[in-house]
Formats: C-alpha cells, structure tokens, sequence
C-alpha cells in the first residue's frame, strides 16, 4: 500500500480557529472478519490552526484565495500551505528512514519521532512527565478510541484524582507500587464499589501504567506482578429463554407506548445480537429482505456483520415502517426494561452472591431486577447456541475472538448444558441390528 497523507480539521463546523491534524496510512492494518484488510490510519496534531471558512475540505488544505472568496489572505494562505507539505513531506521522510533502518512502524514510535521533529523541547518534556495524572490527561485527549470508551478512562482518571487528594500526592510512575495498589483497592472499597467495578478501575491503572511504560516513561513492573490484579467476581448476569421472549412478544402494552417501544428494541436486541450502540444505525437500507439478512457495521470494532432476520424482527420492523422508533439513553431504557420484565410476569426468583466487607451472601431477587439492555445480547447469543448453532457462526456476530471467551459469555445451566449435548453424535441412541 501507497503511503498516503491528508490534513483534516479537529472541530470543522467551528466559528474560531481549529487545530490542524493528519491522517497518516503507513501500511499498518487488521483482517475483518470478512477477511478483508482495515488499514489503521496515524493521528498527529500539528501545531497549526485555521478558520473552518477558510479551509478546502475536499482538498484538505487551506482554502486558495480568488476574486470572489476575499476573505482568504494571500500571503497567510501561501504561508500555512507551505508549512503543511512541508510537515508532509518531513513526516514520510521520517517513515522512509525508519523502515530502511529496519524498525517495525508503529503508532508509539511515529509519534514519539514526530514530537521530536515538529515540536518544541518544551512540549516534549512536558509530554515525558513522571506525574501519573498529567499522562493520563494528555493520554485520554490524544486518544483515538470511540467517546464511550474516553468517558470511562475518565472515571479512572477521578477516581486516582480522588485517592491523590486524600493522600495530598500526585502519584508518580514510581509510586504505583504493590502498597499503592492495595490501599487504593481498599479506598475503591470504602465508596461501596462492587469488585467487578473495582476491577475495571484496576484495570484502567495498568492500562495506564503499560502505555507510559511502552513509551520509555518509567521502568516500574510492579502492575504486572501476579498480586497487581483486577478483582473480579461472577457477575450476575443472565439471559431469557426462547419461552420468556414469547411471552414478551406477544404482551399487549398498547396502553403504554413508551413500554410497547422499549420491549420492541429489546427484542430486536435479543433477535440480532447486536450491541445498545449499533441500535440507532440499523436503518432501512441495511436490510436486504430479498435475502433476509442484516448488514451492519458495528461501533464498536468498526466491522460488518450479517444477520438472518428473525421473524420477531420482521414484524417489529413492519410495526414502525423500517424505522426503530427514537431511544432513550442507556440508563433509561435500563429503568424502562425492568418496568417491562415486571409488566410480562418475567419474575422468577433468581439467588445471586453479595458481597459486603469481608462476608459473602446469598440474596433472592426476582429476575426483572437483573435484566438490562446487554441482556438482550446475551439472550441472542445463549439461545442461538441452545438451538444448535454453531459457536462459530455466532462468532462471527457477536464478535467473541476465541470460542473459550464466547463460553464464558453464554449463560446456561449444567441442565441446559446436558440437553444440548444430547443433540450430538455421541449420545445419539445405538441402533442394534437384528
């Protein structure tokens, strides 16, 4: 592949100035899973910026002055233009030498080679901290993940703020040590944190802690010794049989529209498998009826999946003319969906572990209380392998890279487990001659 340059704007549908970035194809890319390469752009920001008005966004570059667009100066037009092919023409250079030299072209070294060449030795050392804090700041805010993702790195971020202000200490790379790692579980565990959410901070610190170390930043492993772990425990997570999507199908919530919406997204959850977030891009020129498939890229990774349309879908999609109605936030329809559950009767008593202090306990809740939107994903993906599907070709849906980890996402009883391997060869009756 042709190694491929082009400037872009940070906010171009700003009314002051904007900073400048490019997008850099330098070869580096993933397989799909319809075995197709995804080439994996390089995001620099440059220390330029621009009015939007007086860019060229087809072009992208800055916008040539003519005799009707006064607004663009000459000379300051000449000027950015020059010093863009020339950050352009540094930037492949700087690519060129590396691959000849025989290094391996990564994000973590383009960048590092790029700070050096285009900006000052003041913002590199500033950039080359030791304070834990002011790394993930610029981490998160370099970052090319998608905002949901950036959203949670922030809330590690003010949890570490949170502990450094009760400790009156920025930490430092150093100081993340064992010690600090078992007192900042034990302050996570003093603001009433499940382990599951503690391990999600914990896992944020490494995650943190691995990126300054990748980039020459420090040289403390302690967050990969055994002991520096994320706590976790068996998440309560469960998923509806093929009888309890019925029953909801069929409920009538006509006196309640907001409800009879609700249920019908779930469902289509449940039908599909796709994620909350892939919800608002299913529209109707995603469906192919005459083939009876879904197609949709996903949010989350960015690939296509195609889906056979359940008859549930179908219908649904029909109701509302090929447009899923408008949906609430996560946290709403979270509310929404156990209103429904409840409505339907979908109320067994389910005995979860709590854990509190030290102590561990059962409690019974009815079912609804655990059912929220990633429940229909799970639903989708339990109930297609108990009706035989084979791990694989749910896979390729709900994304799982090895068919260890889709194990351990599906949900079902040693029973249920029972019932599906009858379905093999090797339970299958003997047939005895006469």
């Amino acid at each position: 592949m042709a190694m491929t340059l082009k400037f872009y704007l940070k906010r171009p549908n700003s009314k002051k100035e904007t900073s400048i970035y490019f997008l850099l194809n330098y070869g580096a890319y993933v397989i799909t899973t319809d075995r197709r390469r995804k080439y994996l752009p390089f995001k620099y920001y440059t220390t330029e910026s621009i009015l939007p008005q007086k860019w060229d966004f087809s072009k992208g570059e800055p916008l040539a002055p003519t005799a009707k667009n006064k607004r663009v100066n000459a000379i300051e037009y000449k000027e950015l233009k020059a010093k863009l092919e020339h950050i352009e023409a540094v930037a492949k250079d700087i690519c060129r030498r590396l691959e000849n030299d025989g290094h391996t072209l990564s994000k973590e070294l383009l960048l590092s080679e790029f700070d050096k060449a285009f900006k000052g030795e003041k913002e590199i050392e500033t950039k080359r901290t030791t304070d834990l804090l002011s790394f993930i700041d610029d981490y998160i805010e370099r970052s090319e993940k998608r905002t949901a993702t950036k959203k949670q790195y922030m809330i590690v971020r003010n949890n570490i703020a949170e502990y450094a202000e009760i400790q009156r200490k920025r930490p430092t790379f150093n100081d993340v040590t064992l010690d600090y790692y078992l007192d900042f579980v034990e302050f996570l565990n003093q603001k009433g944190y499940s382990p599951n959410t503690i391990g999600a901070r914990i896992k944020g610190l490494k995650l943190f802690m691995n990126e300054a170390y990748e980039r020459g930043l420090h040289t403390n492993l302690d967050f990969r010794k055994k002991r520096f772990s994320k706590p976790h425990e068996e998440t309560n997570a469960i998923y509806l049989t093929e009888n309890e999507l019925e029953k909801m199908y069929e409920f009538d919530f006509s006196n309640n529209r907001k409800l009879d919406r609700v249920r019908d997204l779930f469902l289509i959850g449940c039908c599909t498998g796709l994620r909350f977030s892939d919800w608002p891009s299913l529209h109707l020129e995603n469906i192919d009826k005459g083939k009876s498939i879904i197609s949709i890229r996903t949010q989350k990774t960015g690939t296509w999946v195609t889906i056979p349309i359940h008859p549930y879908v179908t219908q649904i999609l029909k109701k509302y003319k090929n447009e899923l109605p408008k949906i609430p936030s996560n946290q709403k329809f979270n509310e929404y969906i156990k209103e429904v559950a409840k409505e339907v009767g979908i109320d067994d008593n389910i005995s979860i572990q709590k854990r509190k202090g030290n102590f561990n306990y059962d409690k019974a809740i009815p079912k609804y209380e655990l059912i929220s939107s990633h429940t229909a994903r799970r639903s989708f993906a339990t109930n297609a392998y108990l009706s035989g599907i084979p791990p694989i070709s749910i896979m390729m849906i709900t994304g799982h890279k090895t068919e260890t980890a889709f194990m351990k996402y599906i949900k079902i009883s040693s029973e249920e487990n029972a019932i599906q391997l009858q379905k093999s060869k090797f339970f299958s009756p003997l047939v005895i001659a006469k």
